[in-house]
């Protein structure tokens, strides 16, 4: 019987490891889309159809949408000890001011053009994989 259960686990366990991979994957996806969306709204001013679009996705992907990271408490304060949202949000509007974006057509700062930069960068990668310890199960 204990043969059974170890061939099993050994049958199954690189299954398991690529879930729990995928698992991760998905969760950095979802907060680096999160920022992004936050990058795209902060300039703006102005409510508008787009506007009020792109904060609902910015709420969708946040711990109280369909995001996967867990925003660290204390337990018998509430105090914020790490939350990787706000963490992410703060990286980015960083960076988007860091990020120069002219374009030919304009003297302006071309914010979709930024965001994507940033986006799109290795150094935004990294900054998200440092909160892969706050990934739900």
């Amino acid at each position: 019987m204990r043969y059974l259960i170890i061939c099993l686990f050994s049958l199954f366990s690189p299954y398991l490891a690529r879930a729990d991979e995928t698992h991760i994957e998905q969760a950095r996806q979802t907060l680096k889309n999160y920022g992004l969306s936050h990058c795209i709204l902060k300039p703006f001013n102005e409510r508008s159809a787009l506007e009020k679009d792109i904060a609902l996705s910015a709420n969708a992907y946040s711990f109280m949408g369909k995001g996967m990271h867990t925003v660290l408490q204390n337990e018998d304060t509430l105090q914020v000890l790490h939350d990787p949202y706000k963490e992410t949000r703060n990286y980015l509007l960083t960076a988007y001011e860091q990020t120069p974006s002219n374009s030919k057509y304009s003297n302006e700062k071309v914010v979709f053009l930024a965001c994507l930069k940033v986006y799109n960068s290795e150094a935004f990668n990294r900054f998200i994989n440092t909160q892969d310890a706050y990934i739900s199960d």
